[in-house]
């Protein structure tokens, strides 16, 4: 007498998948319905959900962690293919993890200025966010860390115009926007590629090349704008 199949590992019912997720069925059907996830495989009146989906459902964990929010994670996943390996994911998730280990925190206005130490007037607020210091979230709610607003608030105590800061600040995220879209690019053609490639799934290993390859990035980049700095100064003088 022939039995129905039963579903393999990777065909998993929604209750399984939010099993396998850490999730309740709720937020699986939640993300679903935000289109987070592609439409599990119906046999009559049950649905199957594959590998896709768990390891779509472990990338948006992830980044929830990290701090994500929803509209960035939809973003994230909406660059990646359908048919998208395990090597795939395991990488975006290591390029995507925070190059800090401070995460940052939402705070309201008043938690803010607690954590600052101080009452912020609008202008020193407007001038944190100009720096990039303070990210603002919605009218009254703002996204930071405590070293950066420290070195924020120091930086905002100087002697300094607000317009010299401003106008700093901006030359600097310039140039930092165009270092690190030059150095994704170099990680994926030299370590991502490779990595699908070979067809490998060993995350912690890429983790751990990732996690070394991003401080001696910053080490460089440090080197290399005092190196920069110098002759800038030097051209200045013969001038």
């Amino acid at each position: 007498m022939t039995t129905a199949a039963e579903p393999t590992v990777e065909e998993l019912t929604v209750d399984e998948l939010a099993a396998r997720t850490g999730m309740t069925v709720r937020t699986v059907r939640f993300y679903a319905g935000e289109g987070l996830l592609p439409a599990p495989e119906r046999r009559g009146r049950i649905a199957y959900y594959g590998a896709q989906h768990r390891m779509r459902l472990d990338l948006i964990r992830e980044l929830q962690d990290h701090g994500y929010t929803l509209a960035a994670i939809e973003r994230v996943l909406a660059r990646i293919p359908l048919d998208a390996s395990a090597a795939d994911f395991a990488m975006q998730a290591a390029m995507l993890a925070p190059w800090t280990p401070e995460r940052a925190e939402e705070l309201d206005r008043a938690a803010l200025e607690r954590r600052a130490g101080r009452r912020l007037s609008r202008d020193e607020l407007d001038l944190l966010i100009a720096l990039g210091v303070v990210e603002r979230v919605d009218a009254d709610r703002f996204r930071t860390t405590s070293s950066t607003l420290g070195m924020g608030l120091e930086m905002i105590d100087l002697p300094v115009p607000a317009a010299v800061l401003r106008e700093a600040a901006a030359v600097i995220d310039e140039h930092a926007t165009a270092v690190a879209e030059g150095l994704a690019e170099v990680f994926r053609r030299g370590i991502w590629e490779p990595f699908r490639r070979s067809e490998t799934t060993d995350r912690d290993q890429l983790a751990a090349v990732v996690s070394r390859l991003r401080p001696l990035a910053v080490q460089g980049l440090v080197s290399a704008f005092g190196r920069a700095h110098d002759r800038a100064v030097r051209r200045t003088i013969a001038d």
